[in-house]
């Protein structure tokens, strides 16, 4: 459940993960994190009998770094290694930060996608400070030195909890993160099975130490930035949107504004959920890929 690894034609490692059998569906991980969040799908998977494939993007996990210029940059990696599963056709799902690359492929292979599910994703250009009302975000993260500070603090914060997940949820830090959530996230962050797989998915992230830091800042730019390419160019009624109506990482007109760039869009806001909506509702998730 580690992962494996390909080299790619100019040499870098790629670092993947793959669960399930069926359907194919590349999933894009979010920011500050790697493949093993694909470890949070299995029972996804296996349900509705789908080959999930998490890709480790580039500086996160066992993926070489590579300073990212566009969202667009990440699309040949991931065509040369679906080519090389022997798949033509696929799904994507893209959560939090992974649901602006992952609309950004459906939007450059359009042909060969099947279903877009984007889950809390930034709408761009996204106003960072919005996420969890942050509202020196903005300028933090347009400033290397402050914006890596504030990463390695995050950084801190992850690795302490996956060292020992039971203390940290316990400890004024944890019970302060879980405040933080709206109340549907705060019951996934303190079911320890749960919390055990995503923080382990986080400090996967920054194996690499400083270029992850590296990596989720210069991921934060690219979100500051216009889309790279027309959502338009999606054929209409392939994309689903959902969002949690009580989500503070992406706030809900996020969805609204996606929506808007892409044709015949399904959008989904679900009442009462947060930044963790898609975890809660994989029975709809289902539907969604045994209709394609």
């Amino acid at each position: 459940m580690d992962g494996r690894v390909i080299v790619l034609p100019d040499g870098r490692r790629l670092g993947y993960l793959v669960v399930g059998a069926g359907k194919p569906v590349v999933y894009f991980h979010g920011t500050a994190s790697s493949r093993l969040e694909a470890r949070l799908l299995t029972e996804l998977a296996d349900a509705a009998q789908l080959q999930i494939i998490c890709i480790d993007r580039p500086g996160y996990g066992l993926s070489t770094f590579l300073p990212p210029k566009s969202l667009c940059d990440f699309a040949d990696d991931i065509n040369f290694l679906v080519d090389h599963l022997g798949i033509e056709r696929f799904g994507v799902i893209g959560w939090s930060g992974g649901g602006a690359f992952a609309l950004t492929h459906a939007a450059l292979v359009s042909e060969r996608i099947t279903r877009a599910v984007v889950v809390g994703a930034p709408a761009l250009p996204f106003d960072v400070s919005t996420a969890h009302n942050m509202p020196f975000a903005r300028y933090v993260m347009k400033l290397p030195f402050l914006g890596m500070l504030a990463l390695r603090n995050m950084q801190a914060q992850v690795l302490k909890a996956n060292g020992d997940i039971d203390a940290f949820l316990e400890s004024r830090q944890g019970k302060r993160m879980l405040k933080g959530w709206p109340k549907e996230d705060a019951k996934f962050f303190s079911n320890r099975n749960w919390a055990t797989l995503m923080y382990g998915s986080m400090a996967e992230a920054f194996r690499q130490r400083d270029i992850g830091v590296k990596t989720v800042f210069l991921e934060h730019q690219l979100f500051m930035k216009p889309w790279p390419v027309s959502l338009s160019r999606i054929p209409a009624g392939k994309v689903y949107v959902w969002q949690g109506a009580e989500d503070k990482t992406c706030r809900v007109d996020n969805a609204y504004r996606i929506a808007r760039a892409v044709s015949g869009v399904h959008l989904h806001v679900f009442e009462g959920q947060g930044h963790c909506v898609m975890f809660g509702n994989f029975d709809k998730l289902s539907e969604v890929f045994r209709s394609d």
